[in-house]
């Protein structure tokens, strides 16, 4: 349980919005996830400004069942969960706090169906049941977001908005951990750690992948992201518990009268006024229809409204209420408010695919911290064997616009960072350790899709991911796949190698909704070819989704401008991480809180 006293904790839930159906309240933010408590927050620091959050999920305190219909046999979990409880990273997903949203078979990955995948459905969002790694993307990355026509959104803007909300704790003396303190922030609300000691075994990989060519880094936090390092989490070390935008930015401050959450309430469309257009020429919102927790339908009134229902969440809210591409919508039956065509377009996740090793012995494991190592292209590859790689990326993908594609090929000339590898130890209590190693394709050029079936406000919208629809995208999983088996086969990381595993003993890639079966490819599988049929079987998805109401400029398929204000709407915003343009190298979360806290500041003009 989140260790909370009875004061802290208050949630200030409002169970009938009766006055703001009357009244407007100044901001109403449609999510209580990573994005939307750091807002309400901030927001409500200016004690004149009212702030109501509408959130689907409950208030994440107590414990909640695990489902087991998926025929699971995980006997490392228990029937039930603590959110707060970092040893059990994944065992909230197909709960009740898990939106566990359908997707679609992968087309292009031999028609496979993977699990639903996993998003909070709680305060906090998917910062409450996520993996829980906190680490920032590469400089070179998010300049890219203002060259994109973004003015203000870069390098120097998000780390400055990143160190705001951090606070850090230094790993101690004999924790085995580099670390640059100015690279983290140290007074923010959110706390950041390592989350343990460092095994002498990481040692030896970190001296593995210098030797397979290779470097190491200090701390990826700084704006540079290659090489090999440990990875903060947001956890808070006194007691090894998640740190998330609820008890980071919210139960601190659930006393503000100023802060008002509603619970167990969905959110199904904007209402509209009825001048909308008149004076303005812009689609003005006077508020929001939602379901409430006994079913009812309910309205409640707002001078600005805020989506913050992530990737997949936000987009049908737009276009239930009339905003993304006017034809698809009216054959649905809904009336054009603003033709947006980018809305629910443009959705990018990386991949990874599992890649395991028995080890010779059994080696103290600290279940994290974990490493990541982060390469460009050039490491990958070689510096000699890019002219496929060259090639495929000069051919246009589908789907994907030109700045959006000349924004991959400057990443791609500048040698960013392009494949990382998720390093995971484990030791099970009745054999060898096990090594795990995760290639993923940071910056994949295929894109998928988000949008509505219907008219119905309840109703899961149809998720593609289209993995591999650009045939780089594969051929770069291929070769980081090849490069990890390079790696692991450079001394000294070899000397602890037995083999490579059918089944993995691991807890973490054996949580119960895990995307990926935890097979390595037989020892055989070496080639380009072959690893590339493995990776169409194995791979899965990394819960790291963005792009369906992109920031860009409208005619390159951009759904909001610098001020995150949705196009052709005087009174619509977008913050979270259904506007990032461009992944970052690293896991999203940490992107997130920047981009929530740096839009913070364009509200607040703080």
């Amino acid at each position: 349980m989140l260790s909370l006293s009875p004061s802290f904790a208050r949630l200030v839930v409002v169970a009938a919005l009766a006055r703001y159906a009357a009244a407007a309240t100044d901001y109403l933010i449609v999510g209580g996830g990573t994005a939307g408590l750091v807002l309400a927050e901030r927001l409500t620091e200016d004690p004149n400004v009212n702030v109501l959050v509408i959130e689907a999920g409950g208030d994440g305190l107590g414990k909640y069942v695990i489902r087991h219909d998926l025929t699971l046999a995980i006997a490392n979990y228990a029937s039930s969960v603590d959110i707060s409880d970092i040893s059990r990273v994944g065992a909230a997903w197909g709960t009740d706090i898990d939106w566990q949203f359908p997707t679609e078979p992968l087309t292009y990955a031999n028609n496979r169906q993977l699990t639903p995948s996993p998003r909070g459905k709680v305060l906090g969002g998917s910062s409450s049941i996520n993996g829980d790694v906190y680490e920032r993307g590469d400089a070179i990355e998010y300049d890219q977001w203002e060259t994109l026509g973004n003015t203000g959104w870069n390098f120097n803007s998000l780390i400055a908005a990143a160190k705001k909300g951090e606070q850090f704790y230094a790993p101690g003396v004999n924790d085995n951990i580099d670390y640059v303190l100015g690279d983290h922030g140290t007074t923010g609300h959110l706390p950041t750690s390592y989350g343990g000691v460092a095994p002498d075994f990481h040692n030896a990989v970190i001296e593995g992948v210098v030797n397979a060519g290779g470097s190491k880094s200090m701390d990826q936090a700084g704006g540079v992201v290659t090489g090999i390092a440990h990875v903060t989490n947001a956890r808070l070390p006194s007691n090894n518990t998640r740190s998330t935008s609820a008890t980071g930015y919210y139960f601190p401050f659930s006393h503000r009268p100023n802060l008002q959450v509603t619970l167990h309430s969905t959110v199904t469309r904007l209402l509209w006024t009825s001048s909308s257009r008149v004076s303005s020429g812009q689609a003005v919102a006077s508020g929001v229809e939602y379901v409430d927790a006994n079913g009812a339908t309910q309205t409640a009134n707002a001078t600005n409204v805020i989506l913050s229902g992530g990737t997949w969440g936000t987009p049908p809210i737009l276009e239930r209420s009339g905003i993304g591409n006017a034809t698809f919508l009216e054959s649905l039956g809904i009336q054009s408010v603003v033709d947006l065509p980018g809305v629910g377009e443009n959705l990018n996740e990386q991949t990874l695919v599992a890649m395991q090793w028995q080890l010779n012995s059994s080696l103290p494991c600290p279940g994290s911290p974990f490493l990541l190592n982060v390469e460009p292209l050039e490491t990958t590859f070689g510096a000699g064997n890019l002219a496929e790689v060259e090639s495929l990326l000069n051919a246009q993908p589908e789907g994907l616009s030109t700045s959006l594609w000349d924004m991959h090929k400057r990443l791609y000339e500048k040698s960013a960072p392009w494949i990382e590898g998720y390093i995971y130890l484990a030791s099970p209590a009745d054999g060898p350790s096990t090594l795990t190693w995760y290639p993923v394709n940071l910056h994949p050029l295929s894109r998928g899709s988000v949008h509505i079936k219907s008219s119905d406000g309840l109703e899961y919208p149809k998720i593609i991911y289209n993995f591999f629809q650009n045939p780089v995208d594969l051929y770069i999983m291929a070769a980081g796949a090849q490069r990890v088996q390079e790696i692991v086969s450079t001394p000294p990381i070899s000397d602890y190698i037995v083999g490579k595993l059918r089944r993995a003993f691991c807890q973490l890639p054996s949580s119960p909704y895990s995307p990926v079966a935890p097979i390595a490819p037989a020892a055989g599988v070496t080639s380009i070819e072959d690893l590339s049929e493995y990776i169409k079987e194995q791979a899965g998805y990394t819960n790291h989704i963005i792009g369906t109401a992109l920031l860009a400029p409208r005619e390159d398929g951009g759904v909001v401008d610098p001020n995150l204000k949705v196009y052709g709407t005087k009174n619509v915003f977008v913050v979270d991480a259904s506007v990032i343009p461009l992944q970052p190298s690293a896991h999203t979360q940490a992107t997130v809180y920047a981009l929530a806290e740096h839009a913070a500041t364009l509200f607040t003009g703080n």
